[in-house]
């Protein structure tokens, strides 16, 4: 029975070079067309043979090496035969036949037949003729697994969360102010609330950028010129050019532009920026859209940083009776509630929800009119309610998470047990408003009389805030001790103690009429630690070292001043101590 001859070798066994070396060629073309088409167990195979054709080459190698050395003539190493049954390639697929037939070369998936023994050279010197093999074989079995070839998917960035969507009603989160991003999840980035589309944005910021770059041309080509005092030919153009756009701009919006700003107003209300055309020039107007960009620019920035929202989820706007507040900070709500960036919630018992009709049916069935607790201070509408962490804890926990929204540096969520809550309210028809707390810890090691204190942003610049800390003091004075914030104080905090401790060393010192005083007498009189008094009369610049004595100078141009600015704010916002009914809580 005839043996059957594989393509590519001559009858008497040899290889047929010129025949080879076509085939070859023609199969690497068709490889890579059909290299799709491959099998996990072809690949397997092909890995085999791969292996063993390589073994056994290597073998032959190092025994003709002593030969091909001898000579200079060079000469092709034949086949091996197999002993047991040998593969055929067939659309890349290895499919056994019989024994005792020729061998083929297998080829890799890429359509590269790998290295064998008709490759190698027998008359070659070189020591590193097998790791070079192994390292041809070993990328052209990489390269069998590369995938670059294939067509890359359009992905977003990778901090983009699609879960969260922007708050403007009838927002897709598409497009963003500056034209430079493919979504949005905040107002300040919403093409939509500023009364523009997404391409109106990537238009605007293509010109913005192509006007940069001429000043910055402008910019390299004046700074090796002579500088001088007098504004330059460009300048002086363009200060002409300005006040000619400002001169053309009307005086005043016409009935139609009246109407149609009174329409946009009443259709969108607060949910859209007002219509700004027409209001200025439009040059003022440009200036303002490249500030508009420029900031949410950079709170975009600081959003993929992770700075603003410690993460991805950020509540925008939270709505709290009939107020509306924007929030400040990012604070640690459920994330089925964060991502909405919209929370409702009742200002009497402070849950949270996430829509406006859960809001309503809540309402209808709370039965809170006033924080739980104690009420221990009234006076005119004013009440003060103390609330126990460890007997009201969701209500606590609750508040705190309310308070992380406009407060930096806070970190007590739900460990409130510990704390003493103070939440001062004013009263209407309604019920008891909330206008602020302070918490303080039931036994502190520091005497602190205050953890944490917060103002409602509505109700801020009343005079409220400087009543919670006057409160504060007021109860270390029935426990008889010396108080003082704990630290560290954030940026508000400290300016409205700073106010606070001056009024009451100025109060002091205006009642005092001896010669010498005492630090110590001062604090025992107005429970404020020894440290703050000190701290204050040096911002006063009324603390002096003067001939190994510290002195303390009564200014009588800052008496002076707070007695006209009390005048001038009366007794309105003041904590009476007669309306305080409260004993300190013993210990626990």
């Amino acid at each position: 029975m005839p043996k059957k001859r594989t393509a590519g070798s001559s009858s008497d066994g040899t290889e047929d070079s010129d025949f080879s070396t076509d085939l070859e060629h023609a199969a690497e073309t068709a490889g890579r067309r059909s290299s799709t088409r491959l099998t996990r167990s072809s690949l397997r195979l092909s890995q085999s043979s791969q292996a063993s054709v390589f073994s056994s080459g290597r073998r032959i190698t190092r025994s003709q090496q002593g030969a091909a050395n001898a000579t200079a003539k060079k000469y092709p190493l034949r086949q091996s035969r197999s002993s047991g049954s040998d593969t055929e390639l067939i659309g890349f697929c290895y499919v056994k036949q019989g024994a005792d037939r020729d061998e083929t070369p297998p080829r890799t998936p890429t359509g590269n037949a790998p290295s064998c023994e008709s490759d190698i050279d027998a008359s070659s010197p070189s020591v590193d003729h097998d790791e070079r093999l192994a390292k041809e074989l070993s990328l052209k079995e990489a390269a069998a697994h590369d995938l670059s070839h294939r067509p890359k998917r359009r992905r977003f960035h990778e901090s983009y969360n699609f879960n969260m969507k922007c708050p403007t009603p009838g927002c897709n989160s598409l497009g963003h102010l500056t034209g430079r991003h493919e979504r949005h999840f905040s107002v300040s980035g919403c093409p939509l609330y500023h009364n523009l589309s997404a391409d109106e944005c990537k238009g605007k910021t293509s010109v913005r950028d192509k006007q940069a770059e001429e000043r910055s041309q402008q910019q390299d080509e004046s700074r090796h010129s002579t500088r001088s005092q007098a504004p330059t030919e460009r300048q002086q153009r363009y200060k002409e050019k300005v006040t000619e756009l400002r001169r053309k701009r009307n005086s005043g919006l016409n009935k139609e532009q009246k109407e149609k700003h009174t329409e946009h107003h009443q259709s969108h209300e607060t949910r859209r920026e007002p219509l700004l055309e027409n209001i200025t020039s439009d040059y003022d107007l440009e200036l303002f859209r490249k500030a508009q960009a420029r900031a949410s620019e950079d709170l975009e920035k600081l959003r993929l940083a992770g700075q603003e929202s410690e993460g991805s989820n950020m509540i925008g706007t939270i709505v709290f009776g009939r107020f509306e507040l924007d929030t400040w900070y990012h604070s640690p709500y459920p994330e089925e509630y964060a991502r909405l960036g919209r929370l409702y919630m009742c200002e009497f018992c402070l849950k949270y929800m996430k829509s406006q009709t859960i809001l309503r049916r809540h309402m209808a069935k709370c039965v809170w009119k006033h924080p739980p607790g104690d009420e221990i201070y009234r006076k005119g509408n004013i009440s003060v309610f103390e609330v126990d962490g460890k007997k009201n804890k969701i209500y606590c926990q609750n508040l705190c998470l309310l308070a992380k929204l406009f407060l930096d540096h806070k970190t007590l969520y739900y460990d409130v047990e510990p704390f003493l809550f103070y939440v001062m309210t004013e009263a209407d028809g309604t019920g008891c408003h909330l206008v602020g707390y302070f918490s303080k810890e039931k036994n502190s090691f520091l005497n602190y009389n205050v953890s944490c204190i917060l103002t409602m942003p509505q109700y801020m610049r009343q005079g409220y805030g400087k009543m919670l800390i006057d409160f504060s003091y007021l109860l270390s004075k029935v426990e008889e001790k010396v108080g003082s914030p704990e630290r560290p104080l954030s940026d508000l905090g400290l300016i409205s103690y700073r106010s606070y401790w001056k009024d009451v060393l100025l109060k002091y010192l205006n009642r005092f009429q001896g010669k010498e005083i005492s630090i110590k007498e001062i604090s025992q009189e107005t429970a404020v630690n020894p440290v703050d008094i000190v701290s204050t009369l040096q911002s006063l610049q009324m603390l002096k070292y003067w001939k190994g004595k510290h002195l303390v100078l009564k200014r009588q141009d800052l008496i002076d001043d707070w007695k006209d600015k009390e005048t001038k704010r009366g007794n309105g916002k003041t904590i009476d101590p007669s309306a305080l009914k409260w004993t300190p809580p013993k210990g626990t």
